[in-house]
């Protein structure tokens, strides 16, 4: 494989390697515990005012609807079945699965007249966080009505504002994980992203030598990074508020995650190896294209019987200090693999698992991770973690669907920085 895992220049033992082998589950590790330390107990928060929903509370086995005095009478459904009539001002809906999103329709006001009608997309709390990943263990809610588009995610720890993006373009800063667009047409699909960041490095150790380098003869320092994307794909808001249909056709999904290196030649970090060089795929993102790092594909086939997963490992070229190819070399893709995979009646979840290492210089190793869970109704959330090194492309594909669905890009940064990328895509249909 090519120069994929960022690491120190200079690296001469093998406890060395072993730390830095392990750098990216004890970051993950160490920033998951300042969540659950720290993790603020408000699962409540309050939208706008004139909103007939004041909040929505999330427990592990219970979703709680806060009501605004006055605005009813309600009726909740929960994937198309009614569970709630009445002008409560709120309502508990009890005896869930933990960790399991839901999707409810509101209809508000009298039977005889036109009901105004609302969707809500949410989850209960999980019972087992998960310990690689901050964003697997994030409750998200998003509701929809015919004049806005409301979401509200649980707080991540250290983070002190998150950007928002609608369709490419950013919409707005906020503090507090909530955020409302009014600014919304019915026949339009969003794609939402937001954005976040946070320092794994306290201030006092900002202070100590080491994680200062020079770049472009200045000093700088070298902060290793959390970077948090969670994303949300919509269909029309007015495609959403239709009544569900309850009955759908099973069909195959396909999953597919590639690792490439979009330069030509790369520089080998490690001063001690006799490649100094490796030959990148020279590309961009393209789910067609056959240069990659490793390419992993999940196949769930459309009765539901079956995860299958195919993989293949692009050939590692290595050269020496005028270029000319020393060695090449296939590494093992026994590092690519499947875990915890379930299907039944609703949908198909597995964990993928990539660890591979370059065959000629096995100090450089990629590494990430991936929970996916793809509902027969359409509806799929996948969270991922990995290094911002090497390009990282994510895709995904439902039935007939000819082109694919872009789930996650990521340009390589560089091997010099330790940044982690958390991603979640998830969508409402």
């Amino acid at each position: 494989m090519g120069s994929c895992h960022r690491f120190e220049l200079k690296r001469e033992s093998e406890d060395d390697n072993m730390v830095r082998r392990y750098l990216i589950p004890l970051i993950s590790f160490i920033g998951t515990t300042l969540v659950m330390i720290g993790k603020k107990l408000q699962t409540k928060m309050s939208y706008p005012k004139h909103f007939p929903i004041e909040s929505v509370e999330q427990r592990t086995h219970e979703v709680i609807f806060h009501f605004r005095s006055g605005k009813g009478p309600f009726r909740i459904y929960r994937e198309g079945r009614l569970i709630y009539e009445g002008d409560d001002e709120s309502f508990t809906d009890n005896e869930l699965a933990a960790g399991t999103t839901y999707l409810y329709t509101i209809e508000i006001g009298s039977r005889r007249g036109m009901p105004e009608r609302m969707k809500v997309q949410t989850s209960t709390d999980t019972a087992f966080k998960e310990p690689e990943s901050v964003l697997k263990n994030c409750t998200q809610t998003t509701i929809i009505s015919r004049s806005l588009v409301a979401m509200e995610w649980e707080p991540i720890e250290g983070v002190e504002e998150y950007l928002i993006y609608r369709n490419g373009k950013k919409i707005a800063k906020v503090e507090e994980p909530v955020f409302v667009d009014r600014w919304v047409r019915s026949q339009v699909e969003y794609t939402y992203g937001i954005y976040a960041k946070r320092s794994l490095v306290s201030e006092k150790d900002l202070d100590q030598p080491e994680l200062r380098v020079t770049k472009n003869g200045k000093k700088e320092q070298n902060v290793p990074m959390e970077k948090f994307q969670m994303t949300k794909v919509l269909d029309s808001l007015e495609e959403i508020l239709k009544p569900e249909d309850e009955l759908y056709e099973k069909k195959e999904w396909k999953f597919l995650y590639k690792t490439f290196l979009s330069k030509n030649w790369i520089k080998n970090p490690n001063n001690q190896s006799p490649y100094r060089y490796f030959k990148g795929d020279g590309r961009g993102f393209d789910p067609l294209s056959p240069d990659y790092r490793s390419m992993a594909e999940v196949v769930v086939t459309g009765d539901g019987s079956e995860v299958r997963l195919n993989k293949d490992i692009g050939k590692t070229k290595g050269y020496g200090m005028l270029r000319k190819l020393k060695n090449e070399e296939t590494a093992s893709d026994k590092g690519i693999y499947l875990e915890n995979v379930a299907v039944d009646g609703e949908k198909a979840s597995f964990v993928l698992k990539h660890s591979v290492t370059n065959p000629l210089d096995e100090l450089t190793v990629v590494d990430y991770q991936v929970w996916a869970d793809l509902h027969h109704s359409g509806y799929y959330d996948i969270t991922g973690i990995h290094e911002q090194s090497p390009d990282h492309e994510v895709y995904l594909k439902h039935g007939i669907q000819r082109s694919w669905t872009v789930l996650h890009q990521s340009e390589d940064e560089g091997m010099e920085w330790i940044d982690l990328m958390h991603w979640r895509v998830s969508n409402f249909k």
